[in-house]
């Protein structure tokens, strides 16, 4: 995954059931033409949700094994990012298995898993994929005691596999939360027991860990009299480029090592805000949503109320106008969803602008 610059966001708006297919909107403007801009205050973030198993290293992988292995229990996500660098194909996978005595069933609340040449783009189809399933809970499985379920895409060389898959493990008898293993892995070979596959050395700068939630619960709110305004989701969480806003990350932990972890960027994380437009200037106007990366360059996804925007190739001048709507007298609140694309490099900002309306 490219490294995270300074912040990185997809917008992903108002998710509901129903989706119509994705596409894109709106043209592409360079970034100095929103400037100046009000930085917004920053909102306090709420950690929300189940554990997200996070892989991302080793990123590029020349060999057969796992990637990263941890217990789950109850509701968790997986997010993978995982470039096969071998001569040979391969498929990348993740598999979960049952390590209680007693039968798992196991049900999917949303996956999304794409291949692609392009890091970028195999990181904004998975998401974009997700979308498409995410709240609908559906059986995937039922898992007797040691056997496994696989979520699995074949990876020839040169290829990149991205995925973000959430489940909820329950026992057969009460419904009650179940413990599975779970293991991102690849093979040539299906194996008979993915728990036991041995745990490939990290590469690093990338991490791999387990964090305890994987969602984030926000509320931001803009008035029109602000004029052009912007808010930086997804910054860095350290160093030069830091800009995180209060509660938005989490220290992990690596169960293979023991060491703390930063999901720097947050990938797999989604963060549930409450936007609410505020329109204090007579007339009613017309708002326009602009998404730039400032400080890297990437594919990005979008979900605005029932569709799910997707955007061209973004680079840091470019601001990307995914959408634009009229607010009347009062206020209007707006349910969004944000989260980073696997291989997209930060950072960006979501900017706010607004015009009178024209008849």
């Amino acid at each position: 995954m490219i490294k995270l610059k300074a912040l990185s966001i997809v917008a992903l708006i108002g998710v509901m059931t129903g989706m119509t297919a994705a596409s894109a909107e709106g043209t592409v403007v360079p970034v100095a033409d929103l400037k100046p801009a009000l930085k917004l205050d920053k909102p306090v973030l709420t950690p929300i949700s189940g554990k997200l198993i996070f892989s991302d290293d080793p990123e590029p992988f020349t060999e057969p094994g796992a990637f990263y292995r941890d217990a789950a229990e109850g509701e968790f996500r997986v997010f993978w990012h995982h470039q096969n660098q071998g001569v040979l194909p391969s498929t990348v996978a993740v598999a979960i298995t049952n390590a209680s005595r007693e039968t798992v069933r196991l049900l999917s609340n949303g996956q999304g898993v794409a291949t692609s040449q392009y890091v970028t783009e195999a990181g904004q189809n998975s998401l974009a994929a997700f979308l498409k399933t995410y709240g609908r809970t559906k059986p995937v499985a039922r898992l007797a005691p040691g056997e496994s379920y696989f979520l699995d895409a074949p990876t020839g060389p040169g290829m990149t596999t991205s995925g973000l898959a959430q489940f909820y493990a329950a026992t057969q008898r009460g419904n009650d939360p179940a413990e599975v293993r779970v293991t991102v892995l690849n093979y040539g070979e299906k194996p008979e027991h993915p728990e036991q596959v041995e745990v490939l050395p990290a590469r690093g700068p990338q991490v791999r860990g387990t964090f305890p939630h994987f969602d984030r619960l926000g509320t931001l709110t803009y008035h029109t009299s602000m004029g052009n305004a912007y808010l930086p989701i997804d910054s860095a969480a350290s160093g030069k480029w830091k800009d995180d806003m209060p509660g938005e990350y989490e220290t992990g932990w690596n169960a293979v090592d023991g060491k703390e972890v930063v999901n720097n960027g947050n990938y797999g994380v989604l963060y549930h805000w409450t936007f609410d437009f505020i329109n204090d200037d007579l007339g009613p106007k017309t708002i326009n949503m602009y998404l730039n990366p400032p400080g890297g360059y990437g594919n990005y996804t979008l979900q605005w109320k029932h569709e799910i925007l997707n955007s061209g190739w973004l680079k840091f001048t470019d601001a990307w106008n995914f959408k634009s709507f009229t607010l009347g007298a009062g206020e209007r609140e707006i349910k969004v969803r944000t989260s980073l694309v696997g291989g997209s490099a930060g950072a960006q900002n979501l900017y706010f602008t607004n015009e009178p309306k024209h008849r």
